[in-house]
């Protein structure tokens, strides 16, 4: 998570400023709460900011400002997230197979994205990678699962009813009345009886956001890379090579 590091920055110094206190284990001490009190202090505007503190978060603002404004890609258009599909879910969820590709023997079948862990929009033109930490602010890391062809398609069905998630280009999802009327990848049917080697997040993978068959995976591999980082190298090596970032609707899951 080689990013994940600028976020915690300010917080870190934080706790390191204010304390000095070096502990070893012949130092170890139990304590007891003998009283304990409180009240609710209301924050508004008129309060004020305390100087000292203004001026300490000013200091380290400026670095992290000067990291987060960075340009990392051009995008063609405008991207958002949005059900059955959006340019944003088609875009990660294809740079997610592609990592699939290029990681897993044989490479992966599909890729599998919530909607809702895209956090903000993607502007047209310059990619700061403050955008991309607003985008994919959460920390989640890529999986790598093999499941059942049975469960894939549960998880189809569940893309259905809740009116389309983020899959890969090569998936085609038909659905009428919110049920599942056909699912293909690569253009053949899913044979519940072979295993599919997928790539999705961990939030996923835990069966989370509709996605409960994913709990009954043959096999269950956290990277422990962000999908985020991930996402990031891309946009920089497609910037590397001079090209910009594009994505499509394509009809991946149709409504009828």
């Amino acid at each position: 998570m080689k990013y994940k590091w600028i976020l915690y920055t300010l917080a870190t110094l934080l706790i390191v400023s204010c304390s000095s206190y070096k502990h070893t284990e012949s130092q170890t001490q139990e304590y007891t709460i003998v009283n304990m009190s409180g009240t609710i202090v209301e924050m508004n505007k008129d309060q004020g900011t305390n100087a000292e503190m203004q001026a300490f978060v000013d200091k380290y603002k400026g670095t992290l400002d000067a990291q987060m404004n960075e340009v990392v890609g051009i995008t063609s258009a405008f991207m958002q997230k949005g059900r059955p599909e959006s340019l944003l879910t088609n875009f990660t969820s294809d740079v997610m197979k592609e990592y699939g590709d290029q990681k897993i023997e044989n490479g992966a079948d599909v890729a599998i994205m919530n909607v809702n862990g895209h956090r903000a929009t993607l502007p047209k033109g310059d990619i700061t990678l403050g955008n991309l930490f607003e985008v994919y602010s959460f920390d989640n890391t890529i999986s790598f699962l093999e499941v059942k062809g049975a469960d894939l398609t549960k998880i189809f069905e569940a893309n259905a009813r809740i009116g389309g998630a983020g899959i890969s280009s090569n998936a085609h999802l038909v659905v009428n009345d919110k049920k599942l009327k056909s699912a293909t990848l690569d253009g053949k049917t899913i044979d519940n009886d072979k295993i599919y080697n997928v790539v999705t997040i961990d939030y996923l993978a835990d069966g989370n956001d509709n996605m409960s068959a994913f709990r009954d995976a043959v096999s269950i591999q956290d990277t422990g890379i962000t999908l985020r980082d991930i996402m990031i190298d891309y946009i920089r090596e497609q910037t590397a090579q001079g090209k910009t970032i594009t994505s499509q609707l394509d009809g991946r899951i149709t409504i009828e």
